[in-house]
């Protein structure tokens, strides 16, 4: 364990057993490593940290009563001791970018690959912070060729979107139950109740263009993808996910539940018709019992693209008149709409001012549980990598884990509800 300050929230205490397993997990992944280098913690801790702030995010969440932490992905950056020291210092929960989808743990039935999940539990432990689950079932990407619907139901089915399904798919009515569980119970014997969140779906509401409205969507606003053939949802309709949110709570029942969705910040017509469906949903799952305690909101906000502050903040209050948390469980910005033109200092002006207004409309309407980045450094962030050419801030840390515009504009942020005691947490 490093010497990195324990969480200030009540949680998870490590068992014997769960020692042991930490132990034999350090291991494995320790033979994955040049045996003459140091552990990512142990060398986290022997390097400086060049200009650290004054105040970490962590901290100005904690004043609140939020969560902060971010994700990380062992693979693509293994061996990193300068991230390891950042998140040391910087999380309370750490999300497996990847290694938590069912494409990567489990590529084919039946055998599990459990390093890059293994590896982001074990940081999780190692600096005192709490690991999350994303995510389980995931309607429009990250499950494996055997998990999708097979190619020659596409026609008849009447779906366009080729990626439900494959020459390999043997997902179906049958399949879909048992090798739901399957898989949560795999993950339940290995890891024990120990995730703080878990993303019990993901994307499964629509993401509109031209082709896909309204042929790739039903009624209730669902994506007609592998999992809503398979589980039912043109016969069950809305009532089709609450099975899985009630097994998994069955099996984790210390984890926050929560629905994870992104596409509703903007003040675009499609974005204001998710928003809606979404409610909706939420609504009627509260009202029929189903155990979901918060919304996941990947909060990828959009630099250049109109931000719907009123629609938003409608869209909070109803949350939580429902009882529900607020989880930002993805959150960066991402500036490739803003002009080109621009300079450094004024495109991260503008970002740092969409993010301010952004999370002051959560703190003020909603009760917020946790802000997770999607990876604390912006060159780590997928935008960065997509965009690497404009080398971009999606994030609130540089390259060198230098703090950026961004994180004082969150600091900043967090700090004033503080000292207003406008702020709701979760």
């Amino acid at each position: 364990m490093t010497d990195s300050p324990k969480p200030a929230f009540p949680g998870w205490r490590p068992s014997r057993r769960e020692l042991l397993w930490t132990a034999a997990a350090g291991a494995v992944l320790a033979s994955c490593r040049d045996a003459s280098g140091p552990a990512a913690a142990e060398a986290a801790a022997a390097q400086p940290q060049a200009d650290e702030p004054a105040v970490t995010l962590r901290e100005a969440c904690r004043a609140l009563g939020i969560r902060h932490g971010a994700a990380r992905d062992h693979f693509i950056e293994p061996e990193d001791p300068m991230l390891d020291r950042l998140m040391a210092r910087e999380c309370d929960v750490v999300t497996p970018e990847n290694g938590g989808k069912w494409g990567v743990f489990q590529p084919t039935e039946g055998a599990y690959d459990w390093r890059r999940f293994d590896a982001a539990v074990e940081l999780a432990r190692n600096i005192g912070a709490m690991p999350n689950w994303h995510t389980i079932i995931w309607q429009h990407m990250g499950m494996p060729p055997y998990m999708k619907l097979p190619a020659d139901r596409q026609a008849a089915l009447g779906i366009s979107e080729s990626a439900y399904f494959s020459p390999e798919g043997t997902l179906s009515a049958e399949t879909v139950w048992p090798r739901f569980t399957g898989v949560v119970e795999a993950v339940r014997r290995r890891y024990g109740d120990i995730f703080y969140r878990i993303d019990v779906a993901n994307e499964v509401f629509f993401w509109e263009t031209v082709e896909s409205h309204p042929q790739e969507q039903d009624r209730h606003g669902f994506r007609r993808g592998m999992w809503w053939v398979a589980a039912g949802g043109a016969e069950k309709g809305p009532e089709w996910l609450d099975p899985f949110f009630h097994h998994v709570h069955k099996e984790f029942p210390k984890a926050k539940l929560v629905l994870n969705e992104f596409g509703i910040e903007i003040d675009e017509g499609w974005q204001q018709r998710k928003r809606a469906y979404l409610l909706d949903w939420l609504t009627g799952a509260v009202k029929r019992g189903v155990p979901i305690h918060g919304i996941g909101l990947q909060s990828h906000l959009i630099g250049g693209k109109p931000y719907d502050g009123a629609g938003m903040r409608k869209f909070l209050r109803a949350v939580d008149r429902l009882g529900l948390s607020v989880h930002l469980t993805e959150m960066d910005v991402d500036e490739t709409r803003l002009p080109r033109s621009w300079s450094r200092a004024e495109k991260d002006r503008a970002m740092a001012q969409l993010a301010r207004q952004y999370l002051a409309d959560m703190l003020d309407n909603a009760r917020v549980a946790e802000l997770c980045w999607w990876h604390l450094r912006s060159d780590l962030n997928f935008i960065a990598r997509e965009h690497s050419d404009l080398r971009p801030h999606p994030s609130p840390y540089d390259e060198n884990s230098r703090p950026l515009p961004l994180y004082s504009a969150i600091v900043e942020t967090l700090r004033e509800k503080a000292r207003t005691g406008k702020a709701r947490s979760g």
